[in-house]
């Protein structure tokens, strides 16, 4: 498909462009006075394609936004040419790029976690609503809310802010950051835990303690990672930057900001929720506690992948087909059409990707006794067979396609092995940098909120620090969902197609790397 081309496809579009010129150039047209002339709500492809003021004014040049060619006179890795297997080409000639249909895939999904959202906004109020009339009341209670509430909003407020100002340096520095985040994540653990060890309250000491443990394992993995850092960086610094001029863009890291506030929103709510919970004392306050925490994690891992889904859109369609499309309207699109899917994938993801974590872990450590043998190389079977079904590479069809998640993730991973290219994405540190990043966040979050409780009340010290390290996390691995869609887009689209000529030879090389290993 030619640049030519992408254009006619869109005959609204090109209504709509060819009015827009009759009136600049004073054609016939302007003779039909407007209030004649009949409305009609734009269609969705119009939607799409329309700009806002920073995108019109960083405009991409049409030839430079060709995705389809197999010249051999282009740039990048042109004189790479790829053999199209004919079952990946059935494959795309079946989807075409969703840029107007409103069909919700996965809508028990969507269903159920906007039940969830209602339950949790009523019983988040009704805790924090008896959290406050104790405040009132007085009395000698240990757990009154003004001992607990302004250290988690100081944590959530800290957390929104370090996520953003981490995320935009990140985009600046993708280079120097890939080095940074992998040792400033065990520094930080560190200093949170000789916070919370100096505190010298058994809890404190204890959750102290596990964070040295952490950050010991933190340090280790950046050694261990350190041959893998020289190309994380590049195809960071790429996928941040996909036109052809080097540039982000306009706009694409926009809806992360309102994704970032409406975390702190929902989290300054539901902390009262959390207060209030630990302060009535309810036989039960356990398995309520548990409830809000799985809550929270679901409504922010969707808040995550909503963004995901945004960027991930915006990137594929400039891939695919060379559009500069609306990044609102594909931030309005991942919370409506899209959101059966995100809900499905942000409960699916991290229980599949930590189990298989887990099973590659024990299969490093499986000795020499044959049963753990056996189990251990079973279990890592059974995971990357789940794996194929759930993986957070499949958000990046399911914003362009419109596909169901379970589809996307098994059409996506059968993509990658077709083309050679899972042993790259399992070798990609990309994800462990946004886990880091997250892990950044609540250490910074511990030592804000633990600092306040212990100089206040320091028998909290330990609870207010758990809390709070839960919400920096979160809100740091929202801010990282932008250059993580970057680099899923960036890999799954080269999958489509390997021959555009907007592709270096970054991935190329990378293949032939480990096809060079001996096995």
């Amino acid at each position: 498909m030619n640049a030519e081309n992408s254009v006619e496809e869109f005959p609204e579009i090109q209504a709509e462009g060819s009015n827009q010129n009759s009136q600049m150039n004073g054609g016939a047209e302007l003779e039909v006075p407007v209030q004649y002339q009949p409305y009609s709500s734009p269609s969705p492809r119009v939607q799409e394609m329309r700009r806002s003021r920073s995108q019109i004014g960083n405009q991409i040049a049409p030839m430079d936004m060709v995705p389809y060619s197999n010249d051999s006179n282009g740039n990048g890795n042109s004189n790479i040419t790829v053999a199209e297997p004919t079952h990946i080409r059935k494959r795309q000639e079946n989807y075409n790029i969703d840029t107007s249909s409103r069909v919700c895939r996965n809508r028990l999904s969507a269903f159920l976690f906007l039940f969830h959202i209602v339950i949790a906004i009523g019983g988040v109020g009704y805790l924090g609503f008896l959290g406050i009339r104790k405040a009132f009341m007085g009395g000698k209670e240990k757990f009154h809310m003004e001992r607990w509430y302004p250290q988690l909003a100081a944590a959530a407020a800290a957390g929104a802010v370090f996520s953003c100002v981490w995320e935009a340096v990140i985009r600046r520095f993708p280079n120097i950051m890939v080095r940074g985040i992998l040792w400033s994540s065990p520094v930080l653990s560190f200093t949170a835990a000789m916070v919370l060890v100096s505190t010298s309250i058994p809890a404190s000491v204890g959750v102290g303690m596990v964070l040295v443990v952490f950050s010991v394992a933190q340090a280790l993995y950046a050694c261990w990672v350190t041959p893998r850092m020289e190309y994380a960086a590049t195809i960071l610094a790429r996928a941040l930057a996909p036109t052809p001029t080097g540039k982000l863009i306009s706009d694409l890291y926009h809806p992360s900001y309102w994704t970032v506030i409406a975390a702190f929103v929902w989290t300054s709510v539901w902390s009262l929720g959390i207060v209030g919970a630990i302060g009535n004392g309810y036989g039960f306050a356990a398995l309520i506690i548990f409830g809000l925490l799985v809550s929270f994690a679901w409504t922010m891992e969707v808040l995550r992948n909503v963004l995901n889904v945004t960027v991930s859109r915006v990137i594929a369609l400039f891939y695919m087909r060379g559009m500069q499309s609306d990044t609102m309207f594909s931030f309005q699109r991942a919370f409506t059409t899209s959101l059966g899917s995100v809900s499905l994938g942000s409960v699916m993801v991290p229980v599949i990707e930590s189990l298989r974590v887990v099973a590659r872990i024990v299969n490093l450590v499986e000795g020499e006794d044959e049963f753990m043998f056996s189990f251990a190389h079973c279990c890592l079977r059974v995971m990357e067979y789940t794996f194929h079904f759930g993986n957070s590479w499949g958000f990046v069809q399911v914003a362009a396609y419109g596909k169901g998640f379970v589809e996307a993730s098994r059409d996506t991973w059968d993509l990658f092995q077709e083309r050679e290219l899972e042993p790259v994405v399992n070798r990609d540190i990309t994800s462990a940098l946004c886990f880091l990043s997250g892990i950044t966040g609540g250490s910074l979050c511990i030592i804000v909120s633990g600092s306040w409780t212990f100089a206040t009340h320091k028998s909290f010290t330990a609870t207010v620090s758990l809390i709070s390290f839960f919400i920096g996390y979160f809100m740091s691995r929202i801010a990282m969902a932008m250059p993580q869609a970057c680099v899923c887009a960036y890999y799954v689209c080269y999958a489509e197609n390997p021959n555009n000529r907007l592709f270096d030879d970054t991935i190329p090389d990378r293949i032939k790397y480990f096809k060079g290993l001996p096995v």
